[in-house]
């Protein structure tokens, strides 16, 4: 019955299948018209999303807003990205990368070393992801207008391990009041992770996300935690609320990705009246001021199968 439901919901037409998730998820109605909670703010957002959301959530373009904004020296080195992959394309990556998709969430591959991997199988994948309408899995509209792409990084790797995530959820009330921020530090991704809840000068917060495996005792305060600060903040000062992603690697701190709507609109708190407290910090309406918005520059390179993309410097 469940899944037939979950089915029906799918294929219904927008005013029926938001407010039918939004059920699911919280137990009430979704007020669209005059939202208070921070999960109906983020539903709002995947309903009537904002058309910079769209160029700020691609993987690809936000790497010209990031370097203008805080600087290169904060940006995940790129190989290379692709329209297409074929089997040929992994022959100029070096030994280990990390593949992931510009437009979507979760579609992430790390290759520990290229030679133990069937090339075609990963062609497949990518390919896979690159025809995937991502926007259709939880009507998060703003993926909708990206346009898919491959992303070959840098593998941000310690004895094969990826880092910890600092995922730093900043919210501007508005009127020159000071941002609240509360901290996501999430550890071992691969196998069992774990995720505590921090506010900005690192004490454990009051508050829990229902759902998630909480850390068994509070870890120690990140190095290089006051510059995390304060570009999440400077990124996030045109918004009511953004969450900004992190990652420290050798002595250094590295943007992953900026998420406007973060696990579809799913997160529940405990206690459950954070929920509308967050919404209060959350300022509404939004009205956005952005520097005008400008695509990245994209030099193809000759190739057999004609899915080379180099960034431009």
């Amino acid at each position: 019955m469940g899944r037939l439901l979950n089915r029906l919901i799918e294929h219904s037409p927008d005013c029926i299948f938001y407010r039918a998730r939004y059920w699911q998820h919280h137990g009430r109605l979704c007020d669209f018209q005059n939202p208070r909670y921070f999960s109906e703010k983020i539903f709002h957002r995947m309903r009537y999303p904002h058309p910079a959301y769209s160029y700020l959530a691609d993987k690809f373009a936000v790497r010209n807003y990031l370097a203008a904004t805080v600087g290169e020296q904060y940006l995940v080195p790129v190989y290379l990205v692709c329209e297409d992959v074929c089997a040929e394309t992994f022959e100029g990556l070096p030994t280990a990368f990390v593949m992931k998709a510009n437009h979507s969430a979760g579609q992430v591959k790390i290759v520990h070393c290229k030679d133990q991997e069937n090339p075609e199988t990963l062609a497949r994948l990518a390919r896979h992801w690159l025809a995937s309408d991502f926007s259709t899995r939880y009507r998060e509209k703003h993926y909708r207008d990206i346009k898919p792409a491959i992303l070959f990084e840098q593998p941000l790797l310690t004895d094969g391990q990826p880092p910890d995530d600092y995922k730093f959820n900043v919210f501007n009330p508005g009127d020159g009041a000071e941002p609240f921020v509360f901290i996501q530090h999430i550890h071992g991704r691969l196998a069992n992770p774990t995720q505590g809840l921090y506010l900005e000068d690192w004490s454990v917060a009051s508050f829990l996300r229902r759902g998630k495996n909480a850390s068994a005792e509070p870890v120690a305060r990140p190095p290089w935690l006051e510059e995390m600060l304060r570009i999440a903040k400077h990124l996030a000062a045109p918004f009511g609320y953004l969450r900004v992603d992190f990652y420290i690697h050798q002595g250094r701190v590295y943007i992953g990705e900026l998420t406007f709507t973060p696990a579809a609109g799913s997160y529940r708190f405990e206690p459950a009246e954070w929920d509308e407290w967050l919404g209060r910090q959350f300022g509404w309406p939004e009205k956005p001021r952005l520097p005008p918005l400008h695509q990245g520059t994209a030099l193809r390179d000759e190739c057999s199968c004609e899915c080379r993309i180099k960034i431009s410097p």
